[in-house]
């Protein structure tokens, strides 16, 4: 929290340098006319405040664990085995967005959690009431330690799902994926399940019946 009040306090303070400025030249910030010898350079103040943005700014926006509202959203972490959510609500949304070699773990209970561009992505949660997606994303493997009602992946390449024993009357749905494997505890262990990719459609008659296609050998 320090480190949002100083990069704040700095920004404000870069602000006012450049308003003084602007108002003592009556031009606007970036039409500094000849600046060191060069016909439209750039001010001293200005390229520090592009530095400051640049920097500082970008380091922090790139980190940014933001809280608006009901929704918690991590966003471009990478490399990150840390990332905890420990204080939770009932009608909290969780979204993770373009995290990379990362995994998240979400204690208590929320609404729902949604897993948006992510790669090499682990995620484990005690329980969700509403439900769990994965969309558009790559190599992602999923823990449920309590229950969650409904698990959706659309269009992901490799999802792990490792169900826990008050989870095991979770509904899968899936579209436009491939390589999704669910987890059944069975003796202590886990007993992986592949979820059909390929299904064949017949008319019976007076409907049609889709149902998995089996891979031959």
């Amino acid at each position: 929290m320090a480190d949002v009040q100083e990069l704040l306090q700095r920004l404000e303070q870069a602000v006012s340098r450049l308003e003084v400025l602007s108002a003592e030249s009556h031009r606007p910030p970036g039409d500094c006319g000849e600046v060191n010898g060069v016909n439209g350079g750039v001010a001293p103040s200005v390229e520090a405040f592009d530095k400051l943005m640049n920097g500082m700014v970008a380091e922090f926006l790139k980190n940014s664990r933001i809280l608006a509202g009901d929704v918690e959203t991590h966003e471009y972490q990478e490399d990150r085995n840390d990332l905890v959510i420990s204080e939770t609500e009932l009608k909290q949304v969780a979204y993770i967005f373009k995290c990379d070699k990362s995994t998240l773990q979400i204690k208590g209970k929320v609404n729902s959690i949604t897993i948006d561009n992510c790669k090499k992505f682990g995620l484990v949660f005690d329980n969700v009431v509403g439900i769990v997606e994965v969309i558009n994303s790559r190599d992602i493997q999923i823990q449920v330690m309590g229950r969650v009602p409904t698990i959706s992946i659309n269009k992901t390449e490799g999802c792990h799902i490792y169900l826990s024993e008050d989870a095991l009357d979770c509904a899968i749905v899936s579209a436009k994926s491939s390589e999704m494997n669910i987890l059944i505890p069975q003796d202590g262990d886990y007993r992986e399940f592949p979820v059909p990719e390929q299904f064949k459609t017949a008319w019976d008659g007076s409907k049609l019946v889709t149902e998995p296609a089996e891979i031959m050998a």
